[in-house]
């Protein structure tokens, strides 16, 4: 039987890498064409799972969005009951974005799901195809980060980020 943990470091892995096989594409072909790597409403919250209660501002700054454009993906989230907001006590013009309880079991299930095909693979291939993508990532990373360092900065912390808190969890749950 194959196993679960090496199953899901791989699917981890395949997003990484459709993730920057995408950055590599599209956005080191057009510099000033910057996309992000979850769009909209997903990339919101996979970062609130990375770090919860933002307000609206430091939330936007750090996804690279305009303020009315994140404005309106957390008012969707918040109406499809993924996050809440409400106004922070120290200043009651700033507003704090949440993930809910349901955010947080979405977030997981876009993030945790392990593909079928995967299951063809025994242990060894698993281990083989994981150190490729290793290598292919690397590579992909140095590509990026030739191209534009501070997109590759960004999107290298926000990956790192999210594969520490993955490992982290799968750790816990041992």
């Amino acid at each position: 039987m194959t196993d679960l943990i090496n199953q899901g470091k791989t699917a981890g892995k395949l997003v990484e890498f459709g993730m920057l096989q995408n950055i590599a594409e599209d956005d080191v072909q057009h510099k000033n064409d910057y996309k992000t790597l979850f769009q909209g409403q997903g990339k919101i919250l996979l970062a609130l799972s990375d770090n919860d209660d933002l307000s609206q501002r430091d939330l936007a700054e750090r996804l690279n969005m305009t303020p009315q454009s994140l404005a309106e993906f957390v008012r969707k989230l918040e109406k499809r009951g993924f996050v809440s907001r409400r106004k922070s006590t120290n200043d009651k013009r700033v507003i704090i974005v949440s993930l809910t309880e349901e955010g947080r079991l979405e977030t997981q299930r876009r993030t945790q799901i392990i593909p079928k095909y995967l299951r063809v693979l025994n242990d060894e291939e698993l281990q083989q195809f994981n150190n490729i993508l290793d290598k292919i990532n690397g590579q992909m990373y140095l590509d990026i980060k030739d191209a534009d360092p501070t997109l590759h900065n960004k999107y290298h912390q926000l990956m790192l980020n999210h594969v520490l808190t993955k490992i982290r969890t799968d750790s816990k749950d041992q």
